[in-house]
């Protein structure tokens, strides 16, 4: 309802070559910028599938470098077997003597010191039963308590032929090799060396990722993280989905995934904004011709238009001569060509000195113009009430509470602009619980407020902003002076033959001389007053819009009982009659 007349506003109050200028304008608006939306979008797909393929093959060359790690990793491992004199040692059986200690010692730090990316290394001599260890922060070759090699992990696969070794993700660093050291030709084991690659490989390659804005995850083939960048969970299983994207929002991330024959899997989080940059050049471009074909178009739109709304223009200039008083400008209208509007304009000249007969418009129009500035009195007095309330509220509790306030207020004030002077009385009465609302959050406890409203009012038409009236006044003059809690009562009834809308409170209550100022003020034709004027305006409203036939009345008893209560009265019959002229 407010759409269609909002537009029918704007029609009447618009030339038609800008009506026709307006549609045209939404039109090409409405096909270039869906056609700029839907190749920028197939554009921003096209670069997501390249950058997914390129980081596919950037992460294929990633896992050949780590398998020409761990490649190099089994070749270090077969080192021992180099060294004659620890070989010679390892088939004797019984304790190891302090030279033979000597011996395996120095070749087990010889092995350790010759890479800088070994954490900790491990020796068990079958033979002899010992075991020894050396670590990066110690420096040094310690004693360790023998296990069996059938004690230790993963037994059967660096036990069994033909490579004898087991290189195994960790997440305490990189991977752990386990190498069987047998006496070739035979296949005895005599040895088992183990050792740990640290985590300085996958680090570089991570940082390598991250210049780029990229985040590098890798993963061991039982699903365990080698990498701490967060969100590897939901990395491993966007991978087991087969997924190529996390994300829904604007900052969305590109997923790749690559699995090397290791059985390691790598995977790559880019960020879409890095992404849709190489879009640009090209988003620039197109949207630069899309501005230019717009434009174009718009300017042979104004042209065109000009040019076949010429007979109007003419015709409404000697309209506006008419409309200053020279009626004798129907002499000079000729022919509009294909509009033809000149009899059509000549016949409604001929009307004109009629209607100006007619002493009633000009009434009518100072109704108008009465009601008008009534409302736009009323509007900002209640409006000033509210947001003083607000204010207060803001101040003394400064908590959330405002924000529900400021809601309210927005729904207040939304409504108080909205056109029309009558309003259902169901509408009304939302507002109103929105205005209590408001005055709730900042009096709480000391204010109550009930409503009793009769079913068949709910429908009917009452006057826009009165029951606010009423009630803003209850609360601003009833919480003036009063100590205790207010409650407040909101009944609409018919009574009779008349509906009756009351608004009662225990408040202060008025005295005597007080009213009988406001009921002296209440009987006034003209009520624009300084005090009171709410109901001052309401009353004079009610005179307006259903021709004397409502009333506001006012009572008070200030002791004892401090009851206040003011009543808009309307006849149901001029209640309808009115109803029926507003939607007419």
């Amino acid at each position: 309802m407010r759409i269609t007349s909002y537009f029918r506003t704007w029609r009447n109050r618009t030339t038609l070559g800008k009506q026709l200028s307006r549609v045209l304008n939404l039109l090409l608006f409405l096909l270039l910028i869906p056609l700029l939306l839907y190749f920028q979008t197939a554009q921003s797909r096209v670069n997501l599938a390249h950058e997914a393929a390129s980081v596919k093959r950037v992460l294929a060359l990633e896992a050949v470098r780590l398998e020409d790690y761990i490649a190099e990793l089994g070749d270090y491992s077969l080192q021992l077997r180099n060294d004659s004199g620890f070989m010679g040692l390892l088939s004797r059986e019984g304790e190891l003597d302090y030279a033979r200690q000597r011996t395996v010692e120095s070749a087990l730090r010889m092995l350790f010191y010759s890479r800088d990316d070994i954490e900790w290394m491990e020796l068990y001599l079958l033979k002899s039963r010992a075991a020894f260890r050396i670590e990066s922060d110690r420096r040094k070759v310690l004693p360790l308590a023998y296990l069996p090699p059938e004690a230790l992990d993963d037994h059967d696969a660096f036990i069994a032929a033909p490579d004898y070794v087991s290189i195994q993700p960790e997440a305490a660093g990189f991977v752990r090799v386990t190498r069987t050291i047998i006496d070739s030709p035979r296949t005895t084991p005599l040895a088992v060396v183990r050792f740990l690659a640290d985590s300085s490989i996958p680090d570089a390659m991570a940082r390598s990722h991250g210049e780029n804005g990229e985040q590098l995850y890798l993963f061991s083939p039982d699903g365990v993280s080698l990498t701490r960048n967060g969100e590897e969970a939901e990395v491993l299983s966007a991978l087991n989905a087969g997924e190529t994207a996390l994300g829904g929002r604007r900052d969305r991330r590109m997923l790749a995934g690559f699995r090397a024959r290791t059985g390691l899997t790598l995977a790559v989080l880019k960020p879409i904004a890095l992404i849709d940059a190489a879009l640009g050049h090209y988003s620039a471009v197109t949207t630069v011709l899309v501005a230019l074909v717009l434009g174009l178009g718009l300017l042979l739109s104004e042209v065109a238009i000009r040019l076949f709304t010429r007979p109007v223009r003419d015709l409404a200039r000697r309209m506006q001569d008419v409309g200053k008083g020279d009626l004798r400008a129907k002499d000079d209208m000729r022919g509009d060509g294909q509009l033809g509007l000149s009899a059509e304009a000549n016949h409604m000249l001929a009307g004109i000195s009629v209607l100006m007969d007619r002493s009633h418009v000009s009434e009518l129009n100072a109704r108008a113009a009465r009601l008008a500035a009534l409302e736009a009195q009323t509007n900002p007095h209640f409006l000033f009430n509210t947001l003083q309330a607000i204010a207060t509220e803001a101040i003394l509790a400064g908590d959330d509470k405002v924000y529900r306030m400021v809601t309210a207020l927005a729904a207040l004030m939304r409504y108080t602009i909205k056109g029309g002077n009558l309003v259902k009385l169901s509408t009304e009465l939302e507002i109103v619980e929105k205005y209590l609302r408001l005055q709730k959050s900042r009096f709480g406890e000391r204010l109550e407020y009930a409503f009793d409203v009769d079913d068949r009012l709910r429908d009917a038409e009452v006057p826009k902003l009165g029951l606010l009236a009423l009630v803003e006044n209850s609360v601003v003059h009833g919480m003036g002076g009063a100590v205790e809690a207010v409650r407040l009562g909101i009944g609409c009834r018919v009574e009779g033959d008349c509906a009756v809308i009351r608004v009662e409170d225990d408040g202060a209550g008025i005295s005597p001389e007080r009213m009988a100022e406001i009921r002296a003020m209440l009987d006034r034709d003209d009520a624009v007053v300084t005090r009171n004027i709410g109901l001052g305006n309401l009353a004079t409203r009610l005179r307006l819009l259903y021709g004397g036939a409502a009333r506001v009345e006012i009572e008070s008893e200030p002791v004892p009982g401090r009851k206040t209560e003011v009543r808009m009265i309307i006849p149901m019959e001029v209640l309808q009659n009115a109803q029926g002229a507003d939607r007419g």
